[in-house]
């Protein structure tokens, strides 16, 4: 076992882990259990959030089943729509044959009236024959004018033959004039009520039209939530497994914990102390074709790129936009990015809105602190690998949601989450 423990010591002091605390402070009981309780909030925030997943799942699945109701209401109105312009067509067809109808009848009419003006006149002829002679007296005249009694019946019948003619004139002139009120009312009551019914389709049409108009605007903010509710759960999917990459970290950071804790008993009952690998960390030496590593400053965290801050911490844009970290922009072909802090990367990855972005652990003194590195074009580290304060770990570039060439640098203390509860100034901790 001692074996084993002083071999896990050689390689850590070789590889200069950097996730210990510093060489001058032992490890305590209360730094492993303040890991230890770290382990368990990462384990119930992803808890949390693997609730807030389902949640957006079930989101997803009622407005689907919505969609799928408003689909089904477009496609009755749809039929309704057709129906409606088939009755329009129909009733449009019969006002257009009731229109010929009332022509013809304005021909008929007019017959009519040629008929009664005709009669008219016979009449007037009458009348004025009648007063010439006095009026209905001149029938008697006629009748007492007769030679004999021959004579006497013939004039009667013809006095009669007249009057029959005359009362046969008022009756067809009074046949004609009902006829004629009659086809008139008719059409007339016909076009109104064609007119009426096509009105009513009209409007029913254009009410349906406006239903419709609502149901696909209905259906089109349907399908803007679902697609907004997938977005987020895909940023609960992507936090989640932050949470996951972060608890793996910190259980490594836990076991070495352990692992110093146990070698300095052991070197306390032989009677030495015990030192811890060289925390401070140097640059990898290597300096990338066009471009300089920012020289390796004292203190807990260094520059983690050459360039000037385009974009402070804080609100910007008149108060709206909250921006969780410094960008740093990029004034040279190639500009390499180095860890701030001895730790280990536990998310190297291509995120839509970090684009290349590293995630780094980093202990201090029994405090966590976690740093990430976005928008670069090239990823030279991966997850579950130890880094050194001042190592090039990546590219500067213009990957993701990114506005132009830059680096993107936020420092937390504590975890990474996505509410960003946890950044802080970079510039309070980082000597640019």
């Amino acid at each position: 076992m001692k074996k084993k423990n002083m071999m896990a010591l050689a390689v850590a002091a070789a590889l200069g882990l950097g996730v210990l605390p510093p060489a001058a402070d032992a490890v305590s009981t209360r730094d492993i259990e303040q890991k230890r309780g770290e382990i368990d909030a990462l384990r119930s925030k992803r808890s949390e959030v693997q609730e807030k997943i389902s949640e957006a799942q079930k989101n997803i699945e009622a407005l689907q089943s919505q969609q799928k109701q408003v689909a089904n209401d477009i496609e009755k109105l749809n039929i309704a729509i057709e129906e409606t312009s088939g009755k329009i067509r129909n009733v449009s067809a019969d006002i257009d044959q009731t229109e010929q109808a009332i022509d013809q009848l304005k021909q008929e009419i007019a017959e009519i009236q040629e008929r009664i003006e005709k009669r008219n006149e016979i009449l007037k002829e009458r009348l004025r024959s009648l007063q010439e002679s006095g009026g209905a007296i001149s029938y008697l005249e006629v009748l007492l004018g007769a030679q004999s009694f021959s004579d006497f019946i013939d004039r009667m019948s013809a006095v009669t033959t007249i009057m029959e003619a005359d009362q046969q004139i008022i009756r067809e002139q009074e046949a004609d004039k009902t006829l004629k009120e009659k086809k008139e009312a008719e059409l007339t009551e016909k076009r109104n009520k064609l007119q009426a019914d096509l009105q009513e389709l009209k409007q029913l049409q254009a009410e349906l039209a406006g239903q419709l108009e609502q149901k696909n605007r209905l259906m089109a903010d349907l399908k803007q939530k679902e697609e907004e509710e997938h977005d987020h759960k895909m940023a609960l999917e992507e936090e989640k497994e932050l949470i996951a990459k972060q608890e793996a970290a910190v259980k490594e950071q836990l076991a070495e914990l352990e692992r110093q804790k146990r070698a300095e008993e052991e070197a306390k009952q032989r009677g030495r102390t015990y030192a811890s690998p060289n925390g401070g960390g140097a640059s990898s030496g290597e300096t990338p074709s066009g471009g300089s590593t920012p020289p390796v400053s004292s203190g807990a965290f260094t520059r983690p790129a050459n360039g000037p801050i385009t974009s402070g911490f804080g609100y910007r844009f008149g108060g709206t936009d909250f921006h969780p970290g410094v960008d740093i922009g990029k004034r040279a072909p190639v500009v390499p990015v180095v860890a701030a802090a001895d730790g280990i990367v536990f998310r190297s990855y291509y995120s839509s809105s970090y684009g290349n972005v590293i995630f780094i652990s980093h202990v201090m003194n029994g405090q966590t602190y976690t740093t990430v590195y976005a928008h670069l074009e090239a990823r030279l580290v991966g997850e579950g690998q130890h880094v050194r304060k001042g190592q090039i770990i990546g590219y500067m570039g213009n990957t993701g949601n990114s506005t132009g060439p830059h680096l993107h640098f936020e420092l937390h203390r504590g975890g990474w989450n996505e509410a960003k509860t946890n950044a802080v100034n970079p510039l309070d901790y980082i000597p640019f």
